[in-house]
């Protein structure tokens, strides 16, 4: 770019240009490089770029590894979810920091491009830490995140959600300890129920805002959506001398730091946790309802406006081809940018796992070309992003 053209306008071409060419252009000249290394630069690319390339990431172990499988045979592919869909698919290198958490590490949530990993402490190791990795795979940049005082021993749990604060656009660890056990008194106390890590600080500090009831029992199916990180959880209800269960939505508000708790309809809330799971889709949280008792296994999908249990509507049930050769539906990793759902299946002739996109309007579904050795499937939607550039 020419000397003789101002900086001021240099920076406002650079700051709609993609962030593939960010990442190269950063080697053009030193004032290019601290201007897009800079936070104010990369938090308002992220607010204001209204261009951000949509993307599909998939983990999965090769078909052919069925019975005997190493870390190499872990695949991530990025897909563009975009009009070419499903053409387009870009292998990724997994951070070494990813690798070191094992074969098959669980993913904690997504938020803003960004994606975080976690393993526990080996059990009896004495140590009650977990290992969160935070990855941004558009820029190949990943962060580690040690969470001290994890307890899995009863009556205690801890839970961890994540999420990227839309306002700041820092990332934000939240640790939540609880009584798992349903007959054990909650009148005891529970030392630092909360705790919040930011990544800007680099620490993890006290919250004063607590769960709303000691009664919640949290689970780790979590979702960011906007501010709010949303738990899957129950509540136990007193009833003579016991307990009766209800399903419910527990939420974290990242700006003002305080929970609430959601209410479901009550054919959802009279659900075990076993047969619900919450998904992201757009900028809505949706609910998972499965059918097990039919042949091939059904999802309800109910999506979620404004909070409030009569805001639950109804939106589509994901069923199986009739005439299809797959055993069963294995679950419903997430939705395209276009709000149609990615599902795992199980082949009748093999033990291979495949994704699939379920088209609602024809109840048919398109293969996307992804087998695999029947583990776990990981299938996120994301957006390009510089955040973690400057970490």
């Amino acid at each position: 770019m020419s000397d003789h053209i101002p900086f001021e306008i240099q920076t406002e071409i650079i700051k709609n240009l993609p962030v593939k060419s960010l990442i190269r252009f950063r080697s053009v000249s030193k004032p290019w490089k601290s201007l897009i290394d800079s936070s104010e630069f990369i938090v308002n690319y992220h607010v204001n770029h209204s261009q951000l390339q949509h993307h599909l990431l998939v983990m999965y172990v090769d078909a052919q590894k069925l019975y005997e499988w190493n870390l190499e045979d872990e695949k991530y592919l990025s897909i563009a979810d975009d009009d070419s869909f499903p053409q387009n698919k870009f292998p990724l290198i997994a951070p070494t920091s990813v690798k070191q958490l094992g074969r098959l590490p669980i993913m904690l949530g997504t938020s803003q491009g960004l994606f975080s990993f976690y393993k526990n402490s080996l059990p009896g190791d004495g140590n009650n830490l977990m290992t969160v990795v935070i990855w941004n795979p558009t820029i190949e940049k990943s962060v580690s995140v040690v969470v001290p005082n994890v307890l899995q021993n009863h009556p205690f749990r801890t839970v961890v959600g994540f999420g990227v604060c839309p306002r700041t656009m820092d990332p934000m660890l939240v640790k939540v300890t609880y009584i798992s056990s349903l007959e054990y008194d909650m009148t005891i106390f529970i030392p630092s129920q909360v705790e919040i890590f930011t990544l800007s600080s680099g620490a993890w500090r006290s919250s004063s805002n607590n769960m709303p009831r000691k009664s919640i029992l949290v689970t780790r199916n979590q979702v960011n959506v906007d501010r709010f990180i949303y738990w899957l959880a129950t509540d136990r209800i007193p009833r003579g001398d016991g307990y009766y269960l209800n399903s419910m939505i527990l939420s974290f508000d990242m700006i003002s730091e305080e929970f609430a708790d959601i209410y479901l309809p009550d054919s959802l809330a009279q659900l075990g946790d076993s047969k619900l799971f919450i998904r992201k889709l757009r900028t809505s949280l949706v609910m998972l309802e499965i059918n097990r008792e039919v042949e091939k296994r059904e999802y309800c999908v109910w999506r979620m406006e404004n909070g409030a249990p009569n805001s639950f509507e109804k939106l589509f049930v994901i069923k199986a081809p009739y005439a299809s050769l797959l055993r069963k539906i294995d679950g419903v990793l997430g939705f395209r940018k276009t709000g149609k759902p990615i599902i795992e299946v199980l082949y009748d002739t093999d033990e291979r796992n495949a994704l699939f996109v379920y088209e609602p309007e024809s109840e048919q579904i398109n293969d996307i070309g992804i087998y695999g050795a029947g583990f776990p499937y990981l299938a996120s939607s994301y957006v390009e992003t510089l955040l973690l550039l400057n970490h």
